[in-house]
């Protein structure tokens, strides 16, 4: 796999396959990656010179990947959920014909273990290199073998058919008459033989149409290509994946953009004046909406595709030039009989040469693109650059990044858009409003009588300073960078803004909504909504507003010196470093040091609210 993983994907992705199990990968690791074209691998190896299994999914496979059972570096399970069924794809690599009994003893009673995991209700789609012959017929073993094999069966032939029978596993490619060249999947030389086979559960044998070798494939010289076409039903959406268009905001740091853009919204803030008369919600919808049409105007929208080919970037048009000669020569290399052996010889060697140019070619072209992205690291924008590499790499390698189908309260698996959704609101709707035990002590606490303010223009220039950006945005879709770069009249029409919210003492009604987003802990049960952190997109602009207020609370607010963290200045670091020396020098003269940690579970949730009445 290693160099290929790119043309593997070309290959998967011109053949129109969903699903690919390889054996003897030779990686080192139990992760996942993206490859290219959408496809993802999940593979399991040891030392990066033997073994190793992965499962290969496309775009629409892998967003329905439950779970990844790692059991060796001969074995791998991933667990997919289409539709109301439950999809276990099982990638193998049996010991070869020379390894010690021991170890083949080893494999198979891993392999029992195994299926004898998988529930019966489950079902199994099986791909592997089991190094063993079954044979042309199927005598004593007509449940499992079609009687379409290839070859005479040996030793290993017979155990694989035992443990087919003993789990009721068809062999598919034995249940499809074909010619030889499409029965056999390893051919060296002369010597041409079956040893890779794809085993399904024996009641759905017939969802598979088709089952045959592709021989014309380069991508390996030795081994072929076992593809089989089976039928699931599976509810089709095309409009499903795509999600919707997005402002181009990001095009606001071009100077010609951003100052097309500010004179437009100036303009509009000049023509609405002090906004007398109107009412909160009808200055704030006016202004968003002015904002969003101008934006759209003038930086435009994307179209609404989904980014499937990031890994891909530097595949470049001499390579798949190359890719082409060599799959030529392949072809013409297999075309001719063994009895022409000087002809052969002299197409081997040709198809040699092609490759071992098309694989300088690749490491040529990656070499130049990574120069290209170190250059572009070391400009003032390379550092987020580079930020954004190491959690797309990071995001990409986890084997369930999301997990659509979720389990209720009973442990019932819910796979319907409805029940899901239903689940997700009961699940928020109790911990958002679940309140902690509280005895009333505050029950008339005394008021802070005193005359308010008007909102300043610096405090709402500071509080807009001090928020990062490339943020995600609320239901509005306002990001905070356009109140950076209107500047002084941006800041002037907030804080008549604001100044308007305290009057009136409310909130435009947009601000009201959020969107919430479930994050994955990356610990516990995946389908299990306890497992998730919620977070909530809200209106960058109401967070503004927010921060001018809180700004205010902290003036009159009394904060001991011993708070360290949520404060400006006085970060944890300095306090974990004293406490550390603290513990060197009582353990230094042999005493004992007590110390308490208190984590509150869900403080901040589970926050009486009757006790922030009043105003």
């Amino acid at each position: 796999m290693t160099g290929r993983g790119r043309e593997l994907a070309d290959v998967l992705k011109r053949r129109r396959v969903n699903v690919a199990c390889l054996q003897e990968t030779k990686w080192k690791g139990n992760k996942a990656r993206e490859i290219g074209e959408g496809y993802k691998f999940y593979y399991c190896g040891s030392d990066g010179k033997r073994n190793g299994v992965g499962v290969v999914l496309d775009s629409g496979m892998k967003e329905r990947v439950t779970d990844v059972k790692r059991v060796n570096d001969r074995m791998i399970v991933v667990k997919l959920m289409i539709e109301n069924k439950v999809v276990n794809v099982v990638s193998v690599y049996a010991p070869q014909t020379g390894c010690e009994e021991s170890v083949k003893e080893k494999f198979w009673e891993q392999f029992d273990c195994m299926m004898m995991g998988i529930p019966e209700r489950e079902d199994v789609y099986m791909g592997g290199d089991f190094n063993g012959h079954v044979g042309r017929v199927n005598d004593g073993y007509e449940r499992v073998h079609g009687g379409w094999g290839y070859g005479v069966r040996n030793r290993e032939g017979e155990v694989l058919l035992q443990a087919a029978y003993a789990f009721d596993l068809a062999v598919v490619n034995t249940w499809f008459q074909k010619r030889d060249q499409h029965l056999v999947t390893y051919k060296s030389g002369h010597h041409a033989t079956q040893i890779d086979y794809l085993l399904i559960r024996r009641n759905q044998i017939k969802s598979v149409k088709n089952c045959k070798v592709l021989p014309g494939e380069d991508l390996v010289s030795q081994h072929r290509i076992l593809l089989a076409d089976i039928c699931l039903t599976v509810r089709l959406n095309k409009h499903k994946d795509r999600p919707p268009p997005k402002i181009k905001w990001h095009l606001l740091h071009k100077e010609g953009y951003a100052s097309e853009f500010r004179e437009l919204v100036v303009n509009k803030m000049i023509e609405m004046g002090d906004m007398e008369g109107m009412s909160v919600n009808e200055c704030w919808k006016e202004m968003a909406d002015c904002i969003r049409s101008v934006a759209r105007k003038v930086l435009g929208e994307t179209k609404g595709k989904r980014m499937i080919d990031k890994d891909g970037w530097w595949w470049s048009e001499s390579i798949r030039e190359v890719l082409r000669e060599k799959k030529n020569a392949f072809k013409e290399w297999q075309s001719v009989e063994d009895q022409n052996e000087s002809i052969k010889e002299s197409k081997r060697g040709a198809y040699k040469e092609c490759k071992k140019r098309a694989k300088k070619e690749v490491a040529i072209c990656r070499a130049e693109a990574h120069d290209k992205l170190y250059l572009s690291l070391e400009s003032p924008e390379g550092q987020k650059r580079l930020f954004q590499i190491a959690r797309a790499r990071e995001r990409n390698g986890r084997d369930v990044s999301h997990v659509k189908c979720i389990k209720d309260d009973s442990g019932r698996i819910l796979t319907d858009d409805e029940s899901i959704k239903k689940r997700w609101k009961e699940y928020f709707e109790k911990l958002m409003n679940e309140e902690n035990e509280w005895n009333g002590m505050l029950e008339n606490p005394p008021v802070n009588m005193g005359l308010v303010r008007e909102i300043s223009v610096e405090e709402v220039k500071m509080a807009v300073r001090n928020m990062k950006n490339g943020k995600a945005v609320g239901p509005d879709g306002i990001p905070v960078e356009v109140w950076k770069l209107l500047r002084a009249d941006g800041w002037k029409w907030l804080s008549l803004f604001f100044g308007k919210l305290l009057q009136e003492e409310q909130i435009p009604e947009e601000w009201c909504s959020s969107i919430l987003v479930p994050i994955f802990k990356n610990k516990g049960d995946v389908q299990n909504c306890s497992s998730y952190r919620g977070i909530k997109l809200m209106s960058h602009t109401m967070k503004v507003w927010e921060r001018v207020i809180e700004r205010r609370m902290r003036e009159e607010c009394e904060i001991t010196q011993n708070q360290f963290g949520f404060m400006p200045g006085r970060g944890t670091t300095d306090v974990i470093f004293a406490l550390r020396q603290l513990c060197e020098k009582y353990k230094r003269v042999h005493k004992d040091l007590h110390m308490v940690f208190v984590d509150l579970e869900k403080a901040t949730i589970g926050f009486p609210v009757r006790s922030c009445g009043g105003r």
